[in-house]
């Protein structure tokens, strides 16, 4: 749809709501009296603009109407201008998921509202559930290992999860864990790092910058993951379509060790928060709903796989749990 008129109505509605709330604001107004408002705004408008059916590639340049008219207060909230503007190239950045998981808000008065408003969405609190899972799986695999256990994330690997799980740990189970990181983005390995260094030894700790997306061509860069008892792929498999996602799960899948598991993510299209996300964010995931991802697993033919699957407590980002058994 080349005609924006549709969109300049509701984003003049929003603006016309937001304006009287920061001049309150920034005057000296609590600002956490003005919440309900800045929400019933944004919802009424997402309402709206909902309704014309414009998804993925087809909302990019009309959702630029609604910045044009309330840009100005909208890049006040430090999580949806972190998204629309992409400074480190992709929406879900380790800046932006550091601020998830901690559920931070930042400090301008109005942005704190916009902010509040994002991380009481559904996709920021299913990205929290999953880490926490991921916690926990760690925790538990750690109890159930006997001897040295091999733990790798692959793309998010921003490390607060690592961490929080390596915290819950005895000194003898952290002892025993080699971690291996791998993300597109050196900072996010820098911050990892950083993270990491007051639980693990460096000695434990692989962390790599790299392609991702090269990973299935280029089998010395998988090298790393080699042997891995537990491979996590949080985020990855939202941007892949099928033919490389199918490639990505072989790639991972050969370099488990016997009886390891390879865990994937994956956003499904009910995703509640996903207007929010695209009009607001510019933000695209490649979704797939349940049957599409059993699908996907069957697709990639991985011998000797056991899979399991599953989803957060929202039930809108999936999993699937592989298991490599050993062949006769």
């Amino acid at each position: 749809m080349n005609d924006t008129s549709q969109i300049r109505e509701p984003a003049q509605q929003l603006l016309a709501k937001l304006e009287p709330i920061a001049r309150a604001v920034d005057s000296g107004d609590n600002s956490l009296d003005w919440y309900p408002q800045v929400a019933a705004a944004i919802d009424e408008c997402l309402e709206w603009l909902a309704k014309l059916d414009l998804w993925g590639p087809a909302n990019r340049l009309p959702s630029s109407e609604l910045w044009k008219a309330a840009g100005h207060l909208l890049t006040r909230g430090w999580l949806q201008n972190q998204a629309r503007t992409k400074p480190r190239g992709y929406a879900g950045d380790y800046e932006m998921l550091a601020w998830i998981y901690e559920h931070r808000l930042c400090d301008d008065p109005l942005g704190r509202l916009f902010d509040r408003y994002f991380q009481a969405q559904a996709a920021p609190q299913a990205v929290r559930n999953r880490m926490a899972m991921m916690v926990d799986w760690i925790v538990e695999a750690a109890a159930a290992q006997q001897g040295p256990l091999r733990i790798a994330v692959v793309g998010s690997a921003f490390g607060l999860e690592i961490r929080d799980a390596l915290t819950k740990l005895e000194a003898n189970a952290q002892a025993a864990i080699q971690m291996t990181l791998l993300d597109i983005d050196p900072a996010a390995i820098g911050f990892a790092r950083a993270s990491l260094r007051d639980v693990i030894d460096s000695t434990q700790l692989t962390a790599i910058s790299t392609n991702l997306f090269r990973l299935p061509e280029r089998p010395a860069a998988a090298e790393p993951l080699g042997g891995s008892d537990r491979i996590f792929c949080p985020g990855i498999f939202d941007y892949l379509d099928d033919g490389p996602a199918t490639a990505m799960l072989r790639c991972l899948y050969e370099q488990l060790a016997p009886s390891g598991q390879l865990i994937v993510f994956q956003f499904a299209p009910h995703n509640p928060t996903r207007a929010y996300m695209e009009w607001f964010g510019n933000w695209y995931l490649t979704y797939r709903e349940e049957a599409m991802f059993h699908g996907l697993m069957e697709s990639a033919n991985l011998p000797g796989a056991i899979v399991t699957y599953g989803a957060e407590a929202l039930g809108i980002d999936l999993y699937a749990m592989i298991e490599r058994q050993q062949l006769e």
